[in-house]
């Protein structure tokens, strides 16, 4: 919305650049949308709330102080992996003052990475999305098994063998709205109806079409679990749609061009993140290591590669 664009420019040059980057985590290159996300989640919970702000201020920091792209920088790009590794941290792992340096270091780290992979992943032109993000966050959970200073969280799942679920079922018709909403809060962990409500409304301010892929990723996030006989508890928190709604946002909106054909292929994309998911989740669970991002970033990725092979989506920018 023009509106939304006119605030955005006319914001001072570090708070716009802070604020895309928690805007990114969207695909929204937009202070307001920023904004809203961020206000969203110190609404879910002030720690959370504050640890997304020490990510994106340390990752985007990182980004200028190691001479970067400027461009880069002031789209927002090296702020979304600090803003996602800062709640995520203090999900997984116990609450100290050491945590809050661990953050830190963790946000610059996904800078450097984020600037690597782009490197690697140019000539290809496929984006590294949040995979360094996903890739930072499993190395600094793994690392307080070394460290007396840090300790596992009741919520990161322990080091086991995959066992079948046990609660399987419907979801009540009472539970359709929760489990819509929180499927695109649990993008940033936040479990709360008021949090996803604010994020779709963040994301419809820069796109309709793209808060329409996030709402039928969220979707995809119930209805497929449940015809698979996923688990009813983890599909009413919104743990199966967090990432189909990433992935349905990537593939119909942002990096092909969003026509019918792209949404139908989005559709299938998302569709297929909830079984890389399940997949992946049995594949982590002997390690103790929760999916994150991880199922949408391998699919976008397989979808993508595969478009360039196709005489519709071939010419898509991506």
């Amino acid at each position: 919305m023009d509106w939304s664009l006119k605030i955005d420019s006319a914001l001072p040059r570090p708070l716009r650049v802070i604020l895309r980057g928690v805007g990114q985590v969207f695909f929204c290159c937009n202070a307001v949308t920023g904004f809203i996300f961020l206000i969203a989640l110190f609404i879910g919970g002030v720690t959370a709330g504050l640890a997304a702000t020490v990510g994106v201020i340390s990752s985007t920091t990182a980004a200028y102080l190691m001479g970067f792209s400027e461009d880069d920088i002031d789209a927002g790009l090296y702020g979304f992996n600090g803003t996602l590794v800062g709640p995520c941290l203090f999900l997984f792992l116990e609450h100290s003052p050491q945590l809050w340096l661990y953050v830190v270091l963790a946000s610059i780290l996904s800078t450097v990475v984020l600037a690597a992979l782009m490197r690697i992943l140019h000539p290809y032109n496929v984006p590294a999305s949040t995979s360094p993000f996903v890739l930072t966050s499993w190395m600094f959970l793994v690392a307080v098994y070394a460290f007396e200073s840090f300790s596992r969280g009741p919520v990161l799942p322990s080091p086991n063998i995959p066992s079948a679920i046990t609660d399987a079922g419907t979801l009540p018709a009472d539970m359709w709205f929760t489990a819509l909403t929180k499927g695109v809060a649990e993008v940033m962990f936040a479990d709360s109806v008021i949090v996803g409500i604010l994020f779709l409304i963040g994301i419809a301010i820069v796109s309709l079409r793209g808060a329409i892929m996030a709402a039928c990723g969220t979707l995809v996030g119930i209805i497929v679990p449940l015809l698979f006989g996923a688990s009813s508890s983890a599909i009413e928190m919104g743990l199966y749609s967090f990432n189909p709604v990433l992935t349905m946002m990537a593939v119909g909106w942002v990096f092909l061009k969003p026509t019918a054909r792209s949404a139908m292929l989005a559709l299938l994309a998302g569709i297929l993140t909830v079984v890389c998911q399940a997949g992946l989740a049995s594949f982590l669970t002997p390690l103790g290591l929760p999916t994150l991002t991880f199922p949408f970033v391998l699919v976008m990725w397989m979808f993508l590669f595969a478009a360039g092979k196709s005489k519709y989506w071939s010419g898509s920018e991506a």
